[in-house]
């Protein structure tokens, strides 16, 4: 693998008009410790608003999380999503995507004070902000989960599944999810992965590949000591390839076809699946 050769029903939301402010800025109202995402499809800007101390959980590293949640449109109305006060956006920033079978929208790390986490899907139709699609919630409470992202993983030509590690810290739950209005199947599960450190403010140790017949994911395992290409195939997860650190995983990010493993002791390697 180092320096190889290859490469539930909808809910509606109130418009609320914002004002305006350059390409460039920042919201004033931003959650410290976010940042605001920027889009080229319906929805052209997303970020978290209503910072809160309510959720008393800190996988992030801090006790302040998000109360809601605005997407902006191209025209520049602004749609702000509040959720119950059980719950918060326990994320870093939206991801805009978009999606066959939603269209465009901001998927968001949502948690529940009794529930734990879910992943969530936000988007915007005619004026007004909902909630398109969701995983189940992971049904207890202080439990947390960490995206990995959107690809074609069954290999039927449509990127339309999601990945994600639920309990990155304890169980290290590897589970892909097929994307479809209202609650999201789950298609496989593996046990013994991890895509995040606890308390630490980032999400960033796991890719897609993009396969030739499917797209792969390639993460660390629970303890970050092996890099791990996993695959879908006939309902279950496999490990195609292995890769041994010499020390735990850091960071990882998608260079062109390949990627960079930063590990803690500072070194960093460079490769492809």
């Amino acid at each position: 693998m180092m320096g190889s050769g290859r490469k539930a029903a909808p809910f509606l939301f109130s418009l609320i008009l914002l004002c305006g402010f350059g390409a460039a800025a920042q919201p004033a109202e931003l959650v410290p410790g976010t940042a605001m995402a920027t889009g080229q499809g319906s929805i052209a800007r997303a970020w978290f608003t209503d910072p809160t101390t309510r959720y008393a959980h800190g996988a992030l590293g801090d006790s302040i999380e998000a109360g809601a949640l605005v997407l902006q449109d191209r025209a520049g109305a602004s749609i702000r999503i509040v959720v119950p006060e059980d719950r918060v956006f326990e994320d870093l920033a939206p991801r805009l995507v978009s999606v066959p079978a939603l269209g465009d929208a901001a998927m968001v790390i949502e948690s529940d004070r009794r529930l734990g986490s879910r992943l969530s899907f936000y988007g915007l139709a005619v004026g007004q902000g909902r909630l398109l699609a969701a995983t189940p919630f992971i049904g207890t409470a202080n439990r947390w989960l960490a995206p990995i992202g959107i690809g074609d993983f069954d290999g039927d030509g449509v990127a339309n599944e999601v990945a994600l590690v639920a309990m990155p810290h304890l169980a290290g739950l590897l589970r892909v999810y097929r994307i479809q209005m209202g609650e999201l199947p789950l298609l496989a599960e593996a046990a013994g992965y991890s895509n995040h450190v606890n308390g630490r403010a980032e999400i960033a140790m796991a890719i897609v590949d993009h396969g030739r017949t499917r797209d792969r994911i390639l993460l660390p395992d629970r303890q970050r000591r092996r890099l791990v290409l996993m695959s879908l195939s006939d309902g279950r997860l496999r490990e195609e390839r292995v890769e041994q650190l010499s020390a735990p995983l850091r960071r990882l990010r998608k260079i062109g076809a390949g990627f960079e493993a930063e590990l803690e002791d500072g070194s960093v390697l460079v490769g492809t699946p």
